[in-house]
Formats: structure tokens, C-alpha cells, sequence
């Protein structure tokens, strides 16, 4: 392991140490002011954080701590500070993190279409065209799925997560275009890359993943 990694691997185990706190205060703080919901929540944030490495697990890819640090900061923020102690009820914060999850699903989106075409760098003009597309299709495809599943959650059980009572299709709407914007913003930095051949953090994450877990398949194979 070298020093970067060394350096990810310390730095994640803090934000786990800092997850960890804060969920048993989120039980602790719920309990006594009684919020059930709250405390339901709670339970549900000791399984967001590891959506990611089961994922990692079950296609057996080796850890890259750049994704699970971005991972585990943006279900704190999520999971934990919105749903646990209301975050979603500060103005803008809905918002703010609709758009960071436009910036990691379409980072990860690049990864998915990487491994598809399993390569490292898209060459071809016509291939870099549907890339760019694919991108965008899945962060936006995401995105209305999350809006379905906020719509389930509020047909089915009355939950008014999508604020439909008080803003009608306005919250669904800005919530999806705050993600679009955060992929645009991803798109726009892929572009700068592939234009003046100049690496930055998204386009060395993406290599990274793709030399330590698709090119080493192919090679096994």
C-alpha cells in the first residue's frame, strides 16, 4: 500500500469513527425527545453506508478509498444529518445535496461505462459522443427513479418526503434539475480532460478504478 493510499485508508476510518459518534448520539437524541421517525431513521443509516462496500464485495473490486470516503461524507450528510436530526428542513440543503448526488452518480456512471466497453480512455469519436450521453442518461435516469421512489413512499404510506402537500411538483422538479447540474458540471470537466489531455481528480479516480479492478479481470481471464 503507498502513501496515498495509506493516506485515504486513515482519513476514511476517521470519517467512520465521526459516522459511528454521531449515530449512537442520533439514537441517544431521538430516544429522549421521542421522535420515532427520527429514530427510524437512525436504523436506516446503519445500512446506507454500506451500500457501497457490498457493492465493492459482491464483484470483488478492490477498495478505493477515494469512493468510499465520497460515499460515507455524502450519506452523513443524507442519511444521518437530514433524515436523523432534520436537516432537510434548512433551507437549501435538500438542494445542495440533490446536486452533489448529480456529481457522484455521474462519476460513477463514467466508471460504469468504462467497464462496459472495459477501456480506459474513450478514443473513438462516435464512442465518446455516446458516452457523454450515457452519463447523462444514467445521472438523470437516478434521479427520477429517487423521485418515483419518494412518490411510492408517499402513496403507499403517507409519508410526504416529496413535498407534494406544500410544493406540489416544484420539489420533484428542482430536485432533479440540481442533479442535472452537478453532472453537467462533471461533463464539463471530462471535457476539459479529454480536450487538452490534462488528468485531474475525476479522470485519475476512474483510471484508477478501472487498472486496479477491469484491466486486472481481463487479464485474469
Amino acid at each position: 500500500m503507498n502513501r496515498n493510499q495509506e493516506r485515504g485508508k486513515r482519513l476514511f476510518q476517521v470519517e467512520v469513527f465521526i459516522y459511528v459518534i454521531t449515530l449512537l448520539y442520533s439514537f441517544y437524541h431521538s430516544w429522549q425527545i421521542h421522535d420515532m421517525n427520527a429514530l427510524g431513521m437512525s436504523v436506516v443509516a446503519c445500512l446506507t453506508p454500506l451500500i457501497v462496500p457490498i457493492l465493492f464485495r459482491f464483484f470483488h473490486w478492490q477498495p478505493i478509498y477515494e469512493i468510499w470516503i465520497c460515499n460515507i461524507t455524502f450519506v452523513y450528510f443524507a442519511s444521518l444529518i437530514g433524515s436523523c436530526f432534520h436537516g432537510y428542513s434548512l433551507l437549501g440543503f435538500d438542494k445542495v445535496l440533490h446536486f452533489s448526488s448529480g456529481l457522484l452518480l455521474t462519476i460513477a456512471s463514467v466508471i460504469i461505462f468504462l467497464a462496459i466497453k472495459k477501456t480506459a480512455h474513450v478514443d473513438d469519436r462516435d464512442d465518446y459522443h455516446l458516452f457523454l450521453l450515457f452519463i447523462n442518461a444514467m445521472n438523470l435516469a437516478i434521479a427520477v427513479c429517487w423521485e418515483f421512489f419518494e412518490y411510492a413512499m408517499l402513496i403507499f404510506f403517507d409519508n410526504d418526503c416529496i413535498n407534494h402537500y406544500t410544493q406540489g411538483v416544484h420539489d420533484s422538479i428542482t430536485d432533479m434539475l440540481c442533479a442535472m447540474v452537478g453532472g453537467l458540471l462533471v461533463t464539463a470537466c471530462i471535457i476539459y480532460a479529454y480536450r487538452y489531455h490534462k488528468d485531474h481528480f475525476i479522470t485519475r479516480l476512474c483510471e484508477k478504478f478501472y487498472t486496479l479492478n477491469i484491466e486486472k479481470n481481463k487479464k485474469a481471464n
